[in-house]
């Protein structure tokens, strides 16, 4: 079994390097995807040129993901190893702010964005909460 992997990060505002990083297991309510195809967007060279407001590094950029679930946390319910699983732009958002409270999740200004306020995409694995997940053909 991997305990490592290799990914390309931006390491410093516009400069990307290889490394290696240590798997990281799934927390309690996430499932591990095994990435197979990610896409990339602007976003993701606001990222890399460290424009996003707050944005720390290192960063692995990529954000929309499909692939197969590697590993399962704890409490996971209706979702097993192997499965095709596909994750976009938004990972989450906080049910708290009054963006939420009326419904515009869109502007949660404590929203998860995969890659960018959470920095879980792992070269190739991407551990998230199980119910941002969507089953993918």
């Amino acid at each position: 079994m991997a305990t490592a992997y290799r990914a390309v990060e931006a390491s410093a505002p516009g400069q990307l390097t290889l490394v290696e990083r240590p798997l990281v297991e799934p927390g309690p309510g996430q499932v591990r995807i095994r990435v197979e195809a990610a896409g990339v967007c602007h976003t993701d060279s606001v990222t890399v040129e460290g424009i996003w407001p707050g944005i720390t590094f290192p960063r692995v950029p990529g954000h929309e993901i499909a692939g197969r679930i590697d590993a399962i946390g704890k409490g996971v319910e209706g979702w097993k190893v192997g499965q095709r699983a596909a994750l976009g732009r938004f990972g989450g958002e906080c049910g708290e702010c009054e963006a939420c409270r009326r419904g515009d999740i869109v502007n949660c200004p404590n929203q998860t964005i995969t890659g960018i306020t959470t920095e879980r995409l792992c070269g190739g694995r991407h551990c998230r909460s199980s119910r941002r997940c969507r089953h993918a053909r």
